[in-house]
């Protein structure tokens, strides 16, 4: 009995010294070891806001992207926490970030760690321009050009949507603009062809970075990147207030094989509640679509 009792006194007394301890840490610091993450894998972008934390990180050995969250940053076992996995042909490591960084924290919310750097609402990431990528891109050919923006959390993987597919980013991490007019706050992910069943993606991210990688795709024909249809596609999206007042886009420009025209989808979700983006499902009155075609030809 006194052996049991003295195992229970024990045990106690670590697991409150261990609550203690982790009650002497930063928040960020004290949030990250409750998400207990695997060694292996490499801390690339961390997100806070009242109470809510998300860590994304890469494992070059499996290629695997990941996004834990956690609903509270209390001193607690790990209840409540989500994770999300996609293996990725975009080599993330450049990205590693020193947890060093989690000490530093800022008192205001929401905010981004990623690429080095803490991001707040006052100072915003900046991303790359409609501008830069037609400079970028101008007259070469392309098998589909897809942004995504989203105005809080990170997101990765793709939600399904009953009965309409999905939304959302396949194998990419798409960090928040930490901003309300989101109109030029795209990361952009650009499919150029290879041969007719792989293709070369490029995915652009705020800072200049820009991801590599080859990926199995589905031929559906290809289009020239020209300054018209940039412009008209993307002026018409940014002047649709229910497409612009979501907490997540999604725009794709593709053709169809033989097709003189490039079709635009685009895709929101008008809703938003905390852990959102780790949703696996939505239900379809949470998402809006638009569809529209243009001219291929200048």
């Amino acid at each position: 009995m006194r052996r049991r009792l003295f195992a229970f006194f024990l045990l106690l007394t670590l697991l409150l010294g261990y609550f203690a301890y982790l009650n002497s840490l930063p928040p960020a610091v004290r949030a990250y070891k409750l998400a207990r993450i695997s060694g292996d894998e490499k801390l690339i972008a961390a997100y806070h806001d009242k109470g809510f934390w998300q860590f994304a990180t890469y494992n070059p050995k499996t290629q695997k992207l990941k996004v834990y969250a956690l609903y509270s940053d209390e001193p607690i076992l790990p209840w409540g926490k989500d994770v999300k996995t996609v293996k990725t042909p975009l080599n993330y490591s450049p990205l590693a970030l020193d947890l060093d960084l989690l000490e530093e924290v800022p008192k205001e919310t929401p905010a981004l760690l990623f690429n080095g750097k803490w991001y707040t609402p006052e100072d915003p990431p900046e991303f790359p321009t409609l501008d830069e990528i037609i400079k970028e891109y101008k007259n070469k050919s392309v098998r589909q050009i897809t942004v995504y923006t989203a105005k809080k959390e990170l997101w990765v993987r793709s939600i399904r949507v009953f009965n309409d597919g999905s939304v959302g980013p396949l194998w990419e991490l798409v960090v928040p603009s930490l901003r309300e007019n989101t109109s030029e706050a795209f990361i952009w992910e650009v499919e150029r062809p290879v041969n007719e069943s792989i293709s070369f993606w490029e995915v652009h991210y705020p800072g200049r970075v820009i991801l590599r990688g080859n990926w199995w795709t589905v031929y559906m024909g290809t289009f020239k990147v020209r300054e018209r249809i940039m412009g008209e596609a993307f002026s018409d999206i940014t002047g649709s207030p229910q497409l612009m007042k979501g907490s997540f886009l999604q725009v794709t420009l593709h053709s169809g094989v033989g097709s003189n025209t490039i079709n635009v989808d685009a895709l929101a979700i008008s809703k938003y509640w905390s852990g959102i983006s780790m949703e696996k499902g939505l239900d379809p009155g949470y998402v809006v679509f638009k569809h529209f075609k243009m001219p291929k030809n200048d």
